[in-house]
């Protein structure tokens, strides 16, 4: 099993006075392993006001010389075992090609760490990181797991990701089961329906359908949908989770 670390930029730099110490913490969770970079275009890796180079300069400083791939590749590289036993550090993952090729890769338990550097707290990559158990190594604890509960609803979400989550039958099951949560007390909290989504094995190309629910729901929009399921939706669903 892969094990898996991030940080935010925002949390690595703290204004210009941490990245030093930020790295040092980062390069102890990485261990003696050798390092592949991982960045969304390493043609300009190099070039001037990298925001890439500089972050890796930090993190890798004193190691041996490294590989720099693109973040799109990992998964052609795990493939031909190029990334077995080496840890993987991932600079700004940011796009839907870039966070479906890191999961996939990740998926396969090739590397054997991953880190990932985000650049903003608010990026996707985020959720799906915190729904898989990683270690932000600013606070150096992992979020608490997804609610159980949440998670077997996300999953009901998942089987109907095929046709997507914004319209017809996709929509019809998220809005059911937003609503059906909300009114047993869980929070409208996109933040945690998209863990729960990660973790039940969710696409990022339906992350934001979810959250565009979650937002609308609480303005005050009222959806018309078809129910999916039945009444007892969430009695079924607790049934699943606690059944040995």
């Amino acid at each position: 099993m892969t094990d898996l670390a991030y940080m935010v930029r925002e949390d690595w730099a703290q204004q210009g006075t941490a990245m030093v110490s930020s790295s040092v913490r980062i390069r102890e969770w990485l261990g003696d392993v050798p390092v592949v970079l991982a960045v969304t275009d390493k043609r300009t890796f190099n070039g001037a006001h990298s925001a890439d180079l500089e972050a890796a300069e930090y993190i890798v400083a004193g190691r041996a010389r490294h590989d720099v791939v693109d973040i799109a590749d990992l998964t052609r590289l795990a493939d031909d075992d190029r990334l077995v036993n080496v840890a993987i550090v991932v600079l700004y993952p940011f796009g839907q090609r870039d966070c479906e090729a890191l999961s996939e890769m990740i998926g396969s338990e090739v590397a054997s760490q991953v880190f990932v550097l985000i650049w903003s707290p608010r990026d996707i990559i985020r959720a799906w990181l915190d729904g898989h158990g990683a270690v932000d190594l600013h606070t150096g604890a992992p979020l608490p797991a997804p609610v159980p509960l949440q998670v077997a609803a996300a999953k009901l979400m998942v089987d109907e990701q095929y046709n997507g989550l914004s319209s017809g039958r996709g929509k019809d099951a998220v809005v059911q089961l937003l609503r059906v949560f909300t009114g047993s007390g869980y929070p409208l909290d996109g933040d945690a329906w998209l863990r729960a989504f990660f973790a039940a094995g969710g696409a990022f190309r339906h992350a934001d359908s979810i959250l565009k629910f979650v937002k609308e729901m609480k303005a005050g929009t009222k959806h018309r949908v078809t129910p999916r399921f039945h009444d007892d939706i969430l009695d079924v669903l607790r049934e699943r989770v606690t059944s040995p």
